[in-house]
């Protein structure tokens, strides 16, 4: 017998960038920062990984930690 579940499925976790030696998150256009969660960039692991490969692949510094968007990881 098959057996399906409907409903929706779990979203991926999202993961924001901090800057630890300033307390900043990511901007949300994905590069600078922001004081505050307003503003901050969100996204997926997947993302995450993107972004921080373009900026040091564009010789950019990348002084930011992923986190979890409500926790720390």
């Amino acid at each position: 017998m098959l057996n399906l579940k409907l409903g929706r499925r779990a979203a991926p976790p999202e993961i924001r960038f901090i800057d630890r030696s300033t307390g900043n998150y990511l901007h949300l256009s994905g590069s600078g920062d922001t004081q505050g969660l307003a503003y901050a960039w969100s996204g997926t692991r997947a993302q995450a990984r993107e972004l921080r490969r373009r900026a040091i692949a564009a010789g950019n510094d990348w002084p930011f930690t992923a986190i979890r968007d409500g926790g720390t990881e």
